[in-house]
């Protein structure tokens, strides 16, 4: 599991969010090439993202107005602060 790059008591993992949870993201994790997928599909740091749906081993996000279905392995390299 990656770790957090900035850690404090109000970081965490966008995988441990729970549903209906809204956050923002400060800080993309992993290599250059997970973090270049992440921002090509609009995950950017300062970004609002809302922690849709779980099911399983995948979850449902919204960001800035797109849902993504991803395996919740890839919400471990998204790093947010809850705002709510």
């Amino acid at each position: 599991m990656p770790q957090l790059k900035k850690p404090t008591e109000h970081n965490l993992l966008l995988s441990q969010c729970s549903v209906g949870q809204i956050s923002q993201i400060t800080a993309l994790l992993g290599d250059s090439k997970i973090k270049m997928r992440l921002v090509h599909l609009g995950f950017h740091t300062n970004s609002v993202v809302e922690f849709v749906l779980k099911y399983g081993k995948n979850i449902v996000v919204s960001v800035d107005g797109s849902r993504f279905a991803m395996d919740q392995k890839i919400a471990t390299y998204i790093q947010v602060e809850p705002l709510s």
